[in-house]
């Protein structure tokens, strides 16, 4: 830092960053809309034009104090400057583009696809499509944020890796063994949330939002006050444990935010995010759940719900959640956000309103096909709908862990589905899918909900974090900026899902095998109508006798074929497994591109 070489080479650096981002604010008033109204007609402008002249004049001094004789000799310190006054552009800019908001449209394809698939039982079926889709209604699309090229990115890119690859924290040494758990953990896809939970005496957040924010210098950067922070956590855990709820609790909000820190920094997609969207996205993981009452947003529909009066039927508890997390940060000595400015407070809302809206169930189809569609373009792709998906995926990401953590988040899921199912009942009310006691198809539900909803969505998470970092890395390669060591992102989803599904499918309860009924031009004829009557009548016979004379399947032509095309089922104990199971078209998950799917209860 003491050479003049690399000085001068930071400040061309910042210079260059600084003619992006002059070009980024005149852009907007070079744009032509086809749909621009006479002159006469335009609404006024509600920026004001003092605001974008001032940062205009505070960009051109900047950067001929850095090309000049400069009271400022510390590069990182230029570095701090330009961006604080990018961070304030960017919400200019993003205030002249909210003009060109367009409509999203109503998506039928995944009810189409849903109700298509032949071998899925009934129950799996409506549950799919009464959880997983729903009509838009005039939902506008996000505002696109502005894209600084890759000279940006890449200032970026060098200020962050270092905080996002680091193991340890920062933090005063903290012997309790929560915090060590912490400190050895925190980036294992597979950390046992639960065990974390039993070591915090069910107060997880106070120390765990705390160290993810350290790990990201978020700390220090937004001048967060500690005591502050530890009161604001502990009002998000009392409201997590609310209503006692077997799976909507603390332990699942934890879950989903060490998944999305795990989303961000294992992959290296935090070194291309602004400090403001680290923060919003990791504050959105924890509150996305906050308050929730243990019954779907149809139970408040149908029941008429306060909560369903107070947000007009419109993703009910998604909205409770979000407008719960900023009431709690009105609480005294509760908001360690306080130092922000206001720029930044209003860019963490927008993120953290979107986010979690996003979580609602209903829009997850949309939410994939938007993104699938995006991705033909990567350079195009939305920031904020990328940190949706996000936390979209985090959120659903239980059968993406070990068989053990994956099947105990299960068992408090249907727990929590069978409670509503209860209260429907009394209330006489129909039971809502995978909600009645007695008649769930619990194996059934999670083979169905892993094919087309899991799977499908992780692989378009993965696909979205190298399609959106390899285009990073090639805009820093061509502008002669050192590449970020680009390949693609591990996915340890994967192998998870595989076996998670395989302990399923053999958990699947047996089907009693139907013979075919041979037709002839459409119709049975008298013979073959005895031939199968007898075949059903003889049926039994040779299951009894099936131990004693294990050929007695092969006695009838007829009957040796039929077991020769039908998939033998598997026994519940797993010891009779299905060799095709593997290689069956109708088994396995379907590829993102025919599916058009992803998510999770």
């Amino acid at each position: 830092m003491s050479s003049k070489g690399p000085v001068l080479h930071r400040k061309i650096s910042v210079s260059l960053v600084l003619d992006e981002t002059l070009l980024a604010l005149d852009a907007p008033k070079c744009q032509n809309n086809e749909n621009d109204t006479p002159e006469d007609k335009v609404k006024p402008d509600p920026l004001d034009p003092k605001n974008i002249a001032n940062s205009i004049l505070r960009l051109e001094e900047l950067k001929t104090a850095t090309l000049t004789k400069s009271k400022i000799h510390d590069p990182e310190e230029i570095l701090e400057q330009a961006l604080s006054i990018l961070r304030h552009t960017e919400g200019i800019i993003s205030s002249i583009r909210r003009a060109s908001v367009g409509m999203v449209s109503e998506d039928i394809e995944a009810q189409t696809m849903i109700s298509s698939v032949e071998d899925t039982p009934k129950a799996v079926k409506e549950w799919l499509a009464a959880t997983f889709t729903k009509q838009i209604f005039g939902r506008r699309q996000t505002v696109e944020p502005p894209k600084f090229r890759s000279i940006v990115q890449a200032v970026r890119a060098s200020m962050y890796v270092d905080k996002i690859t680091r193991k340890t924290s920062q933090a005063p040494v903290d012997v309790s063994p929560a915090s060590q758990m912490l400190q050895e953990e925190l980036n294992n896809w597979d950390i046992d949330v639960f065990k974390y939970d039993c070591l915090t005496t069910n107060k997880p957040f106070r120390g765990l939002f705390g160290e993810v924010l350290r790990r990201y210098g978020l700390i220090k950067r937004f001048k967060i006050n500690l005591n502050h922070l530890e009161n604001y956590c502990a009002l998000v855990e009392n409201g997590y444990n609310l209503h006692g709820n077997p799976y909507h609790n603390a332990i699942h909000g934890a879950d989903v935010l060490i998944t999305t820190h795990n989303l961000i920094s294992s992959t290296g997609f935090a070194a291309w995010m602004t400090d403001i969207e680290i923060l919003a996205l990791l504050f959105s993981a924890m509150i996305h759940d906050v308050e929730h009452t243990g019954t779907t947003n149809n139970f408040h529909i149908c029941t008429s719900s306060p909560l369903t009066i107070m947000y007009n039927d419109r993703s009910v508890l998604e909205n409770h959640h979000i407008s719960t997390a900023y009431r709690y940060l009105d609480q005294p000595d509760s908001n360690p956000f306080d130092k922000l400015s206001k720029d930044d407070f209003r860019e963490m809302r927008g993120i953290a309103v979107e986010a979690v809206l996003g979580t609602d169930m209903s829009a997850h189809f949309t939410q994939i096909k938007n993104m699938q569609n995006a991705l033909f373009n990567p350079s195009t792709v939305n920031r904020n709908t990328a940190m949706t998906l996000i936390l979209h995926c985090a959120d659903i990401s239980h059968p993406t862990k070990t068989w053990d953590l994956h099947k105990k988040w299960t068992d408090n899921l249907m727990e929590e589905f069978f409670c509503q199912g209860d209260k429907e009942t009394a209330l006489g009310l129909p039971n809502s899918p995978l909600c009645n006691r007695a008649e769930t198809l619990v194996p059934e539900s999670q083979v169905g909900f892993i094919d087309f909803i899991i799977v499908p969505s992780m692989n378009l998470l993965g696909d979205m974090f190298d399609a959106l970092l390899l285009v990073q890395n090639e805009e820093a390669t061509a502008t002669g900026n050192k590449p970020s060591n680009y390949k693609k992102v591990e996915r340890p989803w994967d192998s998870r899902l595989v076996e998670n599904r395989k302990r399923w499918k053999e958990l699947v309860t047996p089907k009693e095998e139907t013979p075919a009924k041979p037709a002839v031009n459409g119709r049975i004829s008298e013979k073959e109508e005895e031939e199968v009557k007898e075949q059903e009548s003889n049926t039994p016979k040779q299951r009894n006798s099936t131990t004693d004379q294990p050929n007695s399947r092969r006695n009838s032509k007829s009957s040796s074929q039929r077991n020769s095309q039908t998939e033998q089922p598997p026994s519940l104990n797993g010891s009779a497994k299905i060799s095709a199971d593997s290689n069956d078209s109708k088994t396995v998950a379907p590829p993102v591109e025919k599916s058009s799917v992803g998510a999770a209860p």
